[in-house]
């Protein structure tokens, strides 16, 4: 539940590129810095207890009314407070490859996987295969499940067209989760939302403990938010860019890697195993990567790849082949 995520830079020394994580790593947050420098001194009192005022700045940007939004510590806690809500329904059942929280959650809660599970997950965009599910997909699994909980963590780095919270509050039974931490590329502030039907979201704030976003998180998403900041500059470069990382990885004998409808890819070695290749990018090369193999219905040799720029990616297409020559 804890160990085995991407981004895993505090076990390594010198590492001077990260692929690992799925959020852009060039992104420019020197202005949030400097607007965080300002409200140093909010750490001196303890924060909003629900984050009221970050969920304004939320219902403000996709004009629907704060009563539709749950403000919370990142995805992560969004996925298990829901799960803790719904535990009643006992049933779940996941779209897999996904991200392991989803299941994780659940079993805490004593739910059982079921195909025609009571709370149903997809993350939209997935991770780790960068696979888009369009709206009549979503929709036919709102015909089939009571709860279908769609997670839009990495809407922000796809040009495909999501279910906006607009649309998605007038469906009772669909919840969207949401990750400013993601969207903005500040993992370091966990900062995350849920849009739900007015009846949804009372549910879950009755098991929403207070204090849970700090203030300077609440601070950092009501600027963002405000200033209509973006971690990626030019969306349409970037994912040009991630596909011609791609098509490179693809030219690489020995390397498998699927089409993306965002910015990274997952690959698989033809021979061997991802976490030897991980360990010598690591080591030998100052490059991480994410080594994919325990995700659920993956396997030994299966990792996945963010999207840098053109040079970055350069250096890991040069560290994978050494790797295979070996």
């Amino acid at each position: 539940m804890i160990n085995g995520h991407g981004d895993d830079l505090h076990k390594y020394e010198n590492i001077r590129l990260n692929f690992s994580s799925n959020i852009y790593p060039r992104a420019d947050i020197s202005p949030l810095l400097e607007h965080l420098k300002q409200h140093l001194d909010s750490i001196r009192t303890y924060p909003e207890p629900d984050a009221a005022s970050l969920e304004k700045a939320i219902a403000e940007y996709h004009g629907i009314p704060a009563e539709n939004v749950l403000a919370t510590a990142g995805a992560t806690e969004a996925i298990y407070l829901i799960a803790q809500t719904f535990r009643s329904w006992q049933t779940f059942n996941v779209k897999y490859p996904a991200f392991s929280e989803y299941e994780d959650a659940c079993r805490m809660f004593m739910y059982r996987e079921d195909v025609l599970g009571n709370l149903m997950w997809v993350c939209n965009p997935c991770n780790p295969t960068g696979e888009f599910f369009p709206e009549t997909f979503i929709r036919d699994l709102l015909d089939k499940h009571r709860y279908v909980i769609v997670d839009q963590s990495y809407e922000g780095y796809t040009k495909e067209k999501v279910m906006s919270p607009a649309e998605g509050i007038k469906i009772p039974n669909l919840i969207q989760i949401h990750s400013l931490t993601k969207t903005y590329a500040i993992p370091g502030l966990r900062v995350g939302y849920i849009t739900a039907n007015i009846g949804i979201i009372r549910l879950l704030r009755g098991f929403m403990h207070p204090w849970s976003l700090g203030s300077l998180a609440i601070e950092a998403g009501k600027f963002l938010l405000k200033n209509n900041y973006t971690a990626v500059g030019n969306l349409d470069e970037y994912l040009r860019c991630a596909q011609r990382l791609r098509f490179s990885l693809s030219a690489i004998e020995g390397i498998e890697a699927r089409p993306t409808k965002t910015n990274f890819i997952l690959c698989r070695l033809k021979k061997g195993k991802a976490s030897d290749l991980k360990e010598f990018l690591a080591k030998e090369k100052g490059i991480l990567i994410r080594d994919a193999s325990n995700f659920r219905g993956l396997y030994e040799g299966h990792f996945r790849v963010a999207s840098s720029n053109d040079v970055d990616n350069a250096e890991l297409i040069d560290g994978i082949t050494d790797f295979l020559k070996r």
